[in-house]
């Protein structure tokens, strides 16, 4: 079954449902939804547990992505496999009370059910404590009429300890024998030690080759806890000093607006396809064909101090001129998401995502003349 929120779909992924006879149920859809106990089931937005939570609350797969999405939960679930984890669950209220000598910086603080990057803030000391929980709370003001208390929730905010090392973001499932299968592994790009946005994941053969074994490692174990079979997820870990450590796990779908297509591109693995049709990616095989080039994705968001209800145009061709090789250029056009556009790129050069990652967006989009926006 493939539960759809219509906001941002991925054509591949409308296609190989089409393909495969996948039977799809959409969140605005009236009929009946009908699960089996076994069913293999893949949303593309969590805004689609909702449906899940209300029609099927007893459902291994409703139960199992309930502890997922709450990211103090998981944490606790994860505790099994790494066990020297700080993280305190606050309310608001208590946050903002919060004494800042108690805290173990360096420390991340975000909404323990939440949404891309959207009030996640690093804390790398005691003076910018106070900013950084200002900056939290502004967030979740503004994102209340855009997703629902199922995909982002202000009610409870957690404060992790900060994960050294390198970012990693893994689409796997767990198959009908309960083994873990690797889809993809991207790495994360950051502009700087305070970038939390999601503009810029690649993946590569030596990325590949470098993670496969040691994600496949951790995630045997913490696959182990979950008892599940035929269940897919999206996992983002660090690299770290103490080996692979989490930062959160995204139930019953792959990376989000469609990004996962990029190992369509870099590998000809639909991830889709792969799920519903237990298959496995022939690693070995695959990479050794691959050359150096890296491939990516890069979400092109609005900026946060620009509107959408003031926005006239947006250039997608001027934005188009600042990659050599574009794979896959997709126009978003979605009300209750700030990205408008997802590009699939490929690179030779590190240093052209380097300049992608520092461009300013704002230089692509056209705003309505004054005397129109204030209408």
């Amino acid at each position: 079954m493939l539960i759809l929120d219509r906001q941002i779909v991925s054509p591949i992924l409308i296609e190989t449902a089409i393909d495969h006879s996948v039977p799809i149920y959409y969140s605005s859809d009236i009929r009946e939804l009908v699960l089996s106990s076994n069913e293999k089931i893949l949303t593309n937005s969590e805004s689609c547990l909702s449906i899940l939570e209300a029609q099927y609350p007893e459902h291994a797969h409703t139960l199992t992505s309930k502890l997922m999405k709450n990211k103090a939960a998981f944490r606790e679930f994860a505790s099994a496999v790494n066990p020297d984890y700080y993280f305190a669950l606050l309310t608001m209220e208590e946050l903002l009370a919060e004494d800042k000598k108690n805290i173990p910086f360096p420390v991340v603080i975000k909404p323990n059910k939440g949404y891309s990057s959207v009030g996640v803030y690093i804390v790398h000391q005691e003076s910018e404590w106070d900013q950084a929980v200002k900056g939290l709370y502004t967030d979740l003001l503004l994102s209340k009429s855009m997703y629902s208390n199922t995909v982002l929730d202000g009610e409870e905010i957690i404060v992790e300890q900060w994960i050294d090392g390198d970012e990693y973001a893994v689409d796997c499932y767990i198959n009908h024998d309960g083994k873990p299968v690797i889809l993809n592994i991207l790495k994360r790009m950051f502009a700087d030690e305070h970038d939390t946005s999601d503009r810029i994941y690649y993946t590569s053969a030596n990325i590949m080759l470098n993670m496969k074994e040691a994600i496949t490692d951790y995630l045997i174990e913490l696959t182990k806890q979950m008892n599940i079979k035929n269940y897919p997820f999206h996992l983002e870990v660090r690299d770290s000093r103490k080996g692979i450590v989490p930062i959160e796990l995204n139930p019953l779908r792959f990376a989000g607006a469609g990004t996962t297509d990029v190992s369509y591109h870099a590998f000809g693995i639909n991830g889709a396809e792969h799920y519903f049709q237990d298959m496995e990616p022939q690693w070995p095989q695959i990479l050794d064909e691959k050359d150096d080039s890296v491939y990516g994705f890069f979400c092109a968001e609005l900026p946060s101090s620009v509107s959408k209800s003031l926005i006239h145009t947006i250039h997608h061709e001027k934005l188009k001129n600042e990659f050599k090789h574009i794979l896959e250029y997709r126009e978003i056009n979605a009300s209750v998401d700030r990205t408008f556009a997802v590009i699939f790129f490929k690179s030779m050069e590190m240093s052209d995502i380097h300049h992608l990652l520092n461009l300013d967006l704002t230089q692509y989009i056209q705003l309505l003349p004054s005397k129109e926006s204030i209408k």
